[in-house]
């Protein structure tokens, strides 16, 4: 995420894990920025973080809605319905998102994710192949990453 200068304050509590601290700056943000796209990923963020996944989903939900070019609702959306153990969910999700998302490597590592939690290893290795592909360090990643063991061999 590319964060505007006024969201630093923001991002350095969330650093900290001052998660109250970080939502009411948020707060005290005027309108325009706090109901920014920017703003609400933060709000994801936070939540995330805190472990709220419910409330989480919603955020991304709504992100994904009302800023439908944004991907973050798309990738946070996901990622919360997969931690949900909704990953069939997670997968739909994460598709319905815009054609940019295709730009993106982490679209690909995190279907990755997804189809080998569904047990659909040549998929996954397809599109963890496809991320490394545009981006390298999606392999270093992958080789500490718990969700992809199973995976390591074939990198």
């Amino acid at each position: 995420m590319d964060e505007p200068y006024w969201l630093d304050k923001t991002r350095g509590y969330i650093d900290l894990a001052m998660h109250e601290e970080a939502w009411r700056e948020l707060e005290n943000l005027p309108p325009e920025k706090r109901s920014s796209p920017e703003a609400q990923e933060m709000r994801i963020i936070i939540r995330l973080d805190q472990q709220e996944l419910e409330e989480a989903l919603r955020l991304s939900r709504a992100l994904s809605k009302f800023h439908p070019d944004n991907h973050a609702g798309f990738i946070q959306g996901a990622y919360c319905l997969h931690q949900l153990n909704r990953t069939g969910e997670a997968i739909e999700h994460l598709q319905s998102g815009p054609e940019t998302l295709l730009d993106e490597p982490v679209y690909f590592y995190n279907l990755a994710c997804y189809e080998l939690a569904l047990g659909k290893t040549e998929t996954a290795l397809t599109w963890l192949r496809q991320s490394i592909e545009m981006n390298r360090a999606f392999r270093e990643r992958a080789l500490t990453d718990s969700d992809l063991v199973s995976l390591r061999d074939d990198l």
